[in-house]
């Protein structure tokens, strides 16, 4: 036992610095929380009081992108537990997971003792993420997500040199816990299976089977998930899907690109690994982890630049990536002399811990610091058994769901909208990703008793931000049944003090209908 104290004397200490570390980032980023956790967690709140996972009694919609994610933090629910601090402490787990991951695996890739500094920069560079920390906080699943992932990885690193069944069934059950958190996963996985056939040892066969065993087990987990999709509501894909990728393919794609460019900046980290490659082949060091941790990698970024990135802060599609990417510079290091190596790791560390202290603090997102505001307001003063259409569907139909039903004019939660074809783009808010959908003669066609046009505080018909809202205000049924009402809400300091500058009393418009 005290050898092994030796032994791991030196890793420990460092793992105790990067706790303080993202401790210190958690305190200083901890009024953010993004709108879209809102949706999920209404779907959970639902699944915990009710047993159905629904957005709107009733409504079999799968508006929410993580199946386990709203299982857990319903079941947390269920026994107690506040929602906001139901995903927090799910993701404060996955953090803890991606730390002991981080200071096990950098033991695998680098375990001599003349490597202990880059090693030490390594989980460094993991723990001074700032992106990590946001989304710790952010109520969303990206480090649970990035927890299986790493785990799988973290499992098959050790089959490199040695048969190991019993850790591919560990990468197989770990991979399969991330498709049910994210189907996207996939994308990673298979990554992985690549890298993990071509630098195994054995005969092509032996390789095909083991890369087969942790590619295949998620994929036939995927493929369950779907088949219960379809009975369920009748799709292959959650509504994110349909409502988020349907862009032209060529400006889908230049979206992302400009996504991944400005996400670089806040995951050095991840931009430290993309030097890895080009390093790796003027060297011709490309062996050892370093190939199996560069397709996963890989295949994720090419995902995101396909998918277009998306609207959320502090590079949120990356964040599955940054104890891999960490893993990847170290196994590269690891090929270098002493002193080129841990300079190179050293150096993002640097660069990491300098981004996490100099990153101005991340606020509450803007939708769901007003939504929460609206939401309440609306719990307080608008009568039962109405639906209402908005935009913002997280934070205000959360906060102001008792006996209301909500229509989302985004199409995240609604068939018709994230299924529409041909969409036209004629508002400047199309251009966030996500938020290019609508149908205003649908939204109509539900005759909401009363519709928010535009952000969460609402805005007049002319000025519509989105898709939806633009289209009513062509419309003659629109201008002849609902009437613009202009409220004011006043809320208290102590909540200004979460978000960024709004007006106090914030001024909240909408349109009522007139029309039986």
């Amino acid at each position: 036992m005290l050898d092994n104290l030796r032994r791991w004397g030196w890793d420990l200490a460092v793992l105790l610095v990067g706790v303080v570390v993202i401790a210190a980032l958690l305190q200083k980023n901890h009024r953010f929380f993004h709108d879209d956790a809102f949706i999920s967690l209404r779907y959970a709140r639902n699944l915990a009081e009710t047993g159905l996972a629904q957005w709107n009694p009733g409504e079999w919609v799968e508006g929410y992108t993580s199946f386990l994610h709203v299982a857990l933090s319903g079941g947390l629910i269920q026994l107690g537990m506040a929602p906001t601090a139901a995903v927090f402490w799910l993701n404060a787990l996955a953090l803890l997971t991606l730390l002991l991951l981080s200071a096990k695996s950098t033991r695998t890739i680098a375990p001599e003792p003349e490597m202990r500094l880059a090693r030490a920069s390594a989980i460094l560079a993991v723990a001074g993420s700032s992106s990590l920390a946001i989304w710790v906080l952010g109520g969303l699943e990206a480090v649970i997500a990035a927890a299986f992932l790493a785990a799988g990885l973290a499992a098959i690193l050790t089959c490199l040199h040695r048969p190991c069944r019993s850790q591919l069934a560990l990468a197989s059950l770990a991979f399969s816990g991330a498709i049910l958190t994210r189907l996207d996963a996939s994308v990673f996985i298979v990554g992985a299976g690549v890298g993990f056939f071509l630098v195994m040892r054995g005969s092509p066969r032996q390789r095909l089977i083991s890369a087969g065993t942790i590619v295949g087990v998620p994929a036939a987990v995927a493929f369950v998930q779907m088949a219960v999709r379809l009975q369920l509501y009748e799709e292959f894909f959650p509504l994110t899907f349909y409502a988020k990728t349907s862009l032209p393919f060529l400006e889908r794609v230049s979206q992302g690109f400009r996504y991944v460019a400005r996400a670089l900046v806040d995951v050095p980290v991840v931009a430290f690994s993309l030097l890895v490659l080009p390093l790796a082949l003027a060297a011709g060091r490309v062996r050892g982890a370093t190939p199996l941790i560069f397709f996963p990698i890989a295949f994720h970024l090419t995902y995101v630049v396909w998918a277009g990135g998306d609207h959320m802060p502090a590079a949120r599609m990356l964040v599955p990536l940054i104890v891999p990417a960490a893993w990847l510079v170290l196994s590269f290091s690891s090929e270098l002399s002493r002193t080129a190596g841990a300079s190179l790791v050293c150096a993002m560390a640097v660069a990491t811990l300098t981004q996490g202290t100099f990153r101005p603090p991340q606020l509450k997102d803007p939708a769901a610091f007003v939504g929460e505001i609206v939401g309440h307001y609306i719990d307080e003063t608008w009568p039962r058994g109405i639906s209402v259409a908005l935009n913002t569907a997280g934070s205000t139909p959360f906060y102001a769901s008792d006996g209301r039903n909500f229509i989302d004019m985004l199409g995240l939660n609604d068939p018709v909208i994230a299924k529409r074809r041909d969409v036209p783009i004629i508002t400047r808010g199309q251009n966030l990703p996500g938020h290019h959908k609508g149908d205003g003669a649908y939204v109509l066609s539900r005759s909401p008793n009363r519709i928010i046009v535009g952000p969460a505080e609402g805005t007049d018909v002319s000025s519509a931000w989105f898709l939806s809202g633009a289209e009513l205000a062509q419309m003659p049924e629109f201008r002849r049944c609902y009437k613009k009402v202009v409220e004011e809400i006043p809320y208290s300091q102590k909540i200004a003090a979460l978000g960024p500058p709004k007006p106090n009393p914030l001024i909240f418009t909408y349109y009522d209908r007139t029309c039986q």
